[in-house]
């Protein structure tokens, strides 16, 4: 979905915090929307909070069966 919305120009990515981590893909928690070594894509909070904010707007259409919940505590 990110890509997508990055190729449609329907956001954009900030820029990066620490420009020396951008690239680091094989590290599992390698954020591609912050393009840091912080955590993954799928516990980002910025671009949850931004995909539904577009939502919210209409900007965007989700199809909220298909969401899958990714705000979970492990131990």
């Amino acid at each position: 979905m990110l890509d997508d919305l990055l190729e449609k120009g329907v956001i954009q990515l900030p820029e990066p915090k620490r420009p020396k981590e951008v690239g680091r893909t094989t590290d599992s928690k390698y954020c591609y929307y912050h393009r840091i070594v912080s955590h993954p894509l799928e516990k980002c909070v910025m671009i949850e909070e931004g995909i539904m904010q577009l939502a919210k707007k209409g900007r965007i259409m989700l199809d909220l069966d298909c969401v899958v919940e990714t705000n979970y505590v492990s131990s």
